[in-house]
């Protein structure tokens, strides 16, 4: 019966020739998402985010973020002077029957929550330019241009999808300030921003040579800058040889298709997949998000709970139930280390999910947390190490700087560790290292807006 222990937990140990194997299947996905013919079948969908530099330093000036992803909608001012940022921010709520009215009502809100937020600050008609953050599946035209896909967190607002969100934005801001504010002519258009550029931008401010844009949460997505003369699906007119522009990758559809990852899905990973509410979709983002990590966990303790291996006599509340152990508890599992001590508080901890620990369980709980926590940072680590190749075949041996965000990253207790250590040993040749960003989508939205401006006023000259 031990061995059944055994072979649940070693199916989440993958070994560096898997991984590197694994490494050049996303690179292989990464080209069929630049090319134009291939595109249409590609998982990665490589899609241009039209952001052609990060901060040089020069970026002066007052900007404004605006930040929509739930039940809270998010206004700040960032003051950017000689290289010091100082940031002020409002939270504004989202009511149900804002989510679910329709698109009018819906960026009105926001407007009236813009217009509140500057009345605050006594900037009522200085209208600056907005980096603006909006969390929900769209499709990109250009800086200027990004339409909603679809509705997800919620939202069903009607008249919006399809629709260009900047658009709907300056036109709810043109009808409020209009009224209140003599001879207003909204001239600086809305700049929709990604959060995962987001993050990459607001790092890059700190760390000039930050590249990537890496989040680890309850989703996972990376970005980085790519060659335009290697983004074959731009129009010609769209690309300047020599320049650069952001790819946000959508890297989570990573094997969804292809099979890329069948050799390492485990029977765990598999039921989550089933009864997840987007089954056959974000077969990666599955294997590493902190949606997942504690149901994959949760998972394997039912297995053995069945099979009389663990928690015997358990009638558990929560562990029974699907979703009924967080990433939290994971992270709080591993805190707890190999001693009777320890494994004392860890019982206490276990008891509050209805289960009753004795010091095996207590080791055998351990082991599987940290063996899926191991696999989502291999997995990840993949990832990272496929986009810096990229970034190293443009740039040449540079030091690549990955800007970090996302609760995973944040607070998980051994995630940011195993990362890096998997990412050098995949590629000791490349300089890869990882920096913590700061407020992608608040500071690093009014940070795309800085750098927007300024390429805009040197075009002028």
């Amino acid at each position: 019966m031990a061995s059944m222990i055994e072979d649940a937990i070693n199916g989440f140990y993958l070994g560096d020739d898997k991984l590197k194997e694994l490494t050049s299947l996303m690179e292989a996905e990464f080209e069929k998402g630049l090319c134009k013919e291939t595109n249409d079948k590609a998982e990665i969908k490589m899609l241009p985010a039209y952001v052609t530099e990060t901060p040089n330093g020069k970026e002066e000036g007052d900007f404004l973020a605006l930040d929509l992803g739930g039940t809270n909608f998010r206004v700040l001012l960032v003051k950017i002077d000689k290289g010091e940022v100082q940031m002020f921010n409002q939270v504004y709520a989202v009511s149900k029957e804002l989510m679910t009215g329709t698109g009018v009502q819906l960026f009105d809100h926001l407007t009236e929550c813009l217009w509140d937020f500057l009345v605050q600050h006594d900037m009522m008609c200085q209208l600056l330019p907005i980096g603006f953050t909006f969390s929900f599946p769209t499709k990109q035209y250009g800086i200027k241009k990004t339409t909603l896909v679809r509705w997800t967190k919620g939202y069903t607002a009607t008249g919006v999808v399809g629709e260009d969100i900047g658009e709907l934005l300056n036109t709810a801001i043109n009808k409020k300030f209009k009224i209140r504010c003599m001879n207003f002519d909204l001239k600086i258009m809305s700049t929709v921003v990604n959060d995962t550029v987001g993050t990459m931008v607001s790092c890059a401010f700190d760390y000039p040579k930050t590249c990537m844009g890496l989040i680890v949460g309850t989703g996972t997505n990376m970005c980085y800058m790519e060659a335009q003369e290697k983004i074959k699906t731009l129009e010609e007119n769209e690309v300047t040889p020599g320049k650069e522009m952001c790819i946000n990758t959508e890297w989570g559809a990573f094997g969804n298709n292809s099979g890329a990852l069948n050799a390492v899905i485990t029977e765990f990973d598999k039921s989550v997949d089933e009864d997840s509410p987007n089954q056959g979709q974000q077969i990666y983002e599955k294997m590493i998000s902190g949606m997942y990590m504690g149901e994959l966990v949760r998972r394997v303790v039912v297995k053995l709970m069945d099979a009389g291996l663990m928690f015997v006599g358990t009638t558990s509340d929560s562990i029974l139930y699907t979703s009924g152990l967080s990433t939290a508890f994971v992270s709080q599992v591993l805190s707890y280390d190999y001693n009777q001590s320890d494994f004392d508080l860890l019982k206490n901890y276990i008891s509050g999910f209805g289960a009753v620990a004795t010091n095996e369980d207590c080791v055998v709980l351990k082991r599987i947390c940290e063996a899926v926590s191991l696999r989502a940072a291999d997995l990840c680590a993949v990832g990272v190490v496929a986009t810096a190749k990229r970034v190293v075949a443009n740039r040449g041996n540079v030091q690549v700087i990955v800007g970090v965000d996302g609760s995973v990253y944040r607070r998980h207790p051994t995630f940011k560790d195993l990362l890096v250590k998997k990412t050098m040993q995949l590629a000791p040749d490349i300089d890869i290292r990882f920096e913590l960003s700061t407020d992608g989508s608040g500071r690093g939205a009014a940070l795309v807006a800085a750098v927007e401006s300024r390429i805009h006023k040197l075009q002028l000259k």
